[in-house]
């Protein structure tokens, strides 16, 4: 039986080797790949009942329409066709299966009982109730919010303590500086006089008074570009939802539908929050800032050529 695998030459192991099964991750599958997989297992679960004899009260013939019952008998096949992998060894691979069997087995006759099904009877899967209530979906949203801030703030503040601290680290340095100033200032630094000294003291004294005001401009220089980041990201991410919605949307219109109802509001929550990312004026400047940029640099370029030139006529 073939099932989705793990080529283990990918991991260094033999290229003869069969790929190792996996478990099946059914929402995942086109609609090829599902049918194949399903009737594998279904050929399986024959051949299960009948060694096993398990009756319908732990598995139903309806079991593929219910996804709890697929999943854990999907896990079960799985870990049977690892018994069978040459890599599994001649250990206590299958008794392990075995026990976990069991256990499979008393979760399915739980499961199957809470669906109602039996032998001749179905019981259609109930719509599932929303992930989360109101009040609770505006709890949740609230909390997001509030920890986002609380983290992004804590982010600037240690991006602007990590600016500040390593500006006023070198300005700590004097000893370091000292000789550059004294160099700088003094005609002979190695027969320096008092007033040499002098000023290499007061401009060490102004390198820190000058490190102070760059700390704190850096510092807040530093606070704004997390935070601008953080609100880019924020509307990149309204852009990709509201785009999201929108594609759904258009993504459950029948071939006769025109406009899904509810598209031209999520047609302007899209076109809003690309407006918020980019304003359309910005963008046009932006271009031609950057058209101008380039024809300077080529006027630039021509220039220079044409100055050479005469520069090779002249004596």
């Amino acid at each position: 039986m073939s099932q989705p695998a793990l080529d283990p030459s990918m991991f260094g192991g033999q290229p003869g080797t069969p790929p190792v099964p996996m478990v099946v991750c059914w929402d995942d599958l086109d609609p090829s790949t599902y049918a194949h997989q399903l009737t594998e297992l279904t050929d399986w679960i024959s051949w299960l009942r009948a060694t096993y004899r398990i009756p319908a009260t732990v598995l139903p013939p309806c079991w593929f329409t219910h996804p709890g019952l697929r999943e854990d008998i999907g896990h079960l096949w799985t870990g049977w066709l690892l018994t069978r992998h040459p890599d599994a060894g001649v250990g206590m691979i299958g008794l392990d299966w075995d026990q976990r069997r069991e256990a499979a087995i008393s979760r399915l006759r739980e499961a199957t009982a809470i669906t109602g099904c039996t032998a001749t009877r179905h019981q259609a899967e109930p719509e599932p109730p929303p992930a989360m209530s109101a009040s609770a979906e505006q709890l949740w949203q609230n909390h997001l919010d509030t920890q986002t801030r609380q983290r992004v703030h804590a982010v600037a503040r240690q991006a602007a303590v990590d600016q500040a601290v390593a500006i006023l680290q070198a300005a700590e340095l004097r000893h370091e500086l000292a000789p550059a100033v004294l160099a700088a200032v003094a005609d002979d630094p190695a027969n320096a006089g008092d007033d040499d000294r002098a000023r290499v003291a007061e401009r060490l004294r102004q390198l820190a008074d000058d490190a102070v005001e760059r700390a704190a401009q850096s510092a807040l220089d530093a606070v704004r570009t997390v935070l601008d980041a953080h609100q880019h990201s924020a509307r990149e991410g309204l852009v990709a939802e509201a785009r999201d919605d929108l594609a759904h949307l258009f993504a459950t219109a029948t071939p006769t539908d025109q406009a899904p109802a509810g598209s031209d509001e999520l047609a302007q929550r899209w076109l809003d929050a690309l407006e918020k990312l980019l304003p359309a004026v910005i963008a046009a400047d932006r271009a031609a800032a950057a058209a101008n940029a380039r024809t300077a640099a080529v006027d630039q370029r021509v220039a220079r050529r044409r100055r050479s030139d005469i520069d090779d006529l002249l004596p």
